[in-house]
């Protein structure tokens, strides 16, 4: 990976491992977006993130889905407010703690989840056509390592 700088100082950046990864998200999200588009459906994969966590588990604050889509509080708030405009996902007074609000997806919510799943499912088999499958473990492996190094020490 050194070969993303010369010895002048100077960056290559077609060499730059964050130059490909970034690439392949903004490509990633640009097929995403319009998979689910041709589906009627006009969502970010930011609510995407959301749908899926509560796919796995409704009736969780909005502060349990900021940690677990790596949003802060105020983001996850807007998105919600979004999704909650479209009829997605509604948000409820929690019985036990009056200033916390929990998140439930709506009929809409838990019908889209068939459609868009085969949808990422696809791209999915797109994304990962032609490699082999120790090749993406690998990949994974190593792009988690990266995010341990760059995460402060707990």
């Amino acid at each position: 990976m050194r070969d993303q700088f010369t010895a002048d100082g100077g960056i290559v950046l077609d060499n730059a491992l964050s130059y490909w990864v970034a690439r392949v998200y903004l490509a990633s999200r640009a097929a995403m977006y319009r998979r689910f588009r041709a589906h009627g459906v006009e969502i970010t994969p930011e609510q995407w993130m959301v749908l899926v966590r509560l796919w796995e588990q409704e009736g969780v604050t909005q502060t349990h889905l900021a940690e677990r889509t790596f949003r802060d509080v105020p983001t996850m708030s807007r998105i919600l407010a979004l999704m909650e405009r479209d009829g997605l996902v509604e948000r409820r007074l929690d019985p036990t703690d009056r200033r916390a609000r929990l998140v439930y997806l709506t009929a809409r919510g838990r019908t889209l989840r068939k459609a868009l799943s085969g949808e990422a499912m696809a791209l999915v088999d797109t994304l990962r056509a032609g490699i082999p499958e120790d090749d993406l473990l690998t990949t994974r492996r190593t792009l988690q390592r990266i995010l341990a190094n760059l995460e402060p020490e707990a």
